[in-house]
């Protein structure tokens, strides 16, 4: 009884040192936890930060849209209404020149008329006087073919004033008035299109701007994401992002081209299950060139790979982990082997339980 005793003495105090050794283990995955809890906060902000930013360009942009299309539909009943205008000038017009037309040898004829009255007048005035002095108090009566002429010639001029018919004595005041609206409607017509052009410049620049900068990280991860496939295929593979409409990237979408070393170019899609695994790794890093993020989670990535790619990619995952940290779930002893840190999970009475592993590196 007495050796049981010590026996169970010596695990007891076995286990006190054990719990004591895992300790302070344990304080500095708490320490971790919680900052790990603050970056994810710090990283929440910025995305929450990012949206607000991302939904105020969109109402933006809508009331750029809604502010054109009314600009198009008020061009649109300007040009209608410049329009009438113009049929109706060009109407008057017409009208005034017909008018004119006809007016000009009636007024020949009248000044004629007139001139030839005046000098009648004068010639029976002078008549007259010398019929005064010769003793003739009375007028002369005129014969009666020139009476008759006279008649004749005020039926024709009478005729003449009856197909002429009513004149708008307002036609000329009201031509200036149309002039001057017709005038003030292309200066405003001409304000409006300017600013349609300035508009839609704007739009322009916005649609120049936000292909520039897609371009700019779609080149940018496209190179990184080549170095990187390159890297899993020591130099014989061949692996790219390609666009389906270069042109105008954002009608389309973007497929992941590869080819490992032996095998025929494929899309992602039609790639093992391994192969996938490769190249979304490759992927994934190649996007922190762009957005890094302080921490990584990979679940069994390497459990479609062989011990040669295992290695590979846990060698890719270790030379990144200087600019981030990587939490990798993984079975495999090449990928552990290459682990700065190792934490081993298992279960016990229906519990999980952590425990920290010595670190396996150069060890394989």
């Amino acid at each position: 009884m007495a050796r049981e005793k010590l026996e169970a003495e010596g695990h007891l105090e076995m286990s006190k040192s054990t719990l004591e050794t895992l300790r302070p283990g344990l304080d500095n995955v708490r320490i971790e936890m919680r900052n790990l809890e603050a970056d994810v906060r710090r990283e929440e902000a910025r995305v929450a930060e990012a949206e607000v930013v991302m939904v105020s360009s969109r109402d933006q942009l809508k009331t750029l849209e809604k502010t054109k299309e009314l600009l198009e539909e008020r061009l649109g009943s300007v040009n209608e209404e410049r329009r009438q205008y113009e049929t109706r000038l060009q109407d008057m017009e017409k009208a005034l020149r017909v008018f004119l037309e006809r007016m000009d040898p009636i007024n020949a004829r009248v000044a004629d008329l007139k001139a030839s009255l005046r000098e009648a007048e004068t010639q029976l005035a002078m008549l007259s006087a010398q019929l005064r002095d010769l003793g003739f108090d009375r007028p002369v009566q005129g014969a009666v073919e020139k009476m008759e002429e006279a008649l004749e010639w005020k039926r024709v001029l009478i005729e003449e004033v009856n197909e002429i018919g009513l004149v708008n004595q307002l036609a000329l005041e009201q031509y200036d008035g149309q002039k001057d609206n017709y005038k003030n409607l292309s200066v405003r017509i001409t304000q409006l299109e300017q600013e349609k052009l300035k508009i839609i410049e704007f739009m322009n620049d916005l649609e120049r701007q936000k292909r520039d900068t897609f371009m700019t990280a779609y080149n940018k991860v496209n190179d990184t994401f080549q170095k990187l496939f390159g890297e899993m295929t020591d130099s014989k593979g061949n692996g790219k992002m390609v666009l389906d409409n270069p042109e105008n990237p954002f009608d389309g979408g973007l497929e992941l081209m590869l080819q490992f070393p032996g095998k025929p170019l494929l899309t992602i899609g039609s790639a093992s299950g391994g192969e996938k695994s490769v190249s979304t790794v490759c992927y994934l890093l190649a996007l922190q060139q762009i957005h890094p993020m302080p921490f990584y989670v990979m679940d069994e990535i390497d459990a479609h790979l062989d011990v040669v790619n295992s290695r590979r990619l846990a060698t890719l995952i270790r030379s990144r982990s200087g600019e981030s940290q990587f939490i990798v779930i993984s079975l495999k002893d090449t990928t552990i082997s290459r682990a700065e840190r190792v934490y081993g999970v298992y279960a016990e009475k229906g519990m999980s339980n952590v425990v920290s592993l010595p670190a396996l590196v150069g060890k394989n």
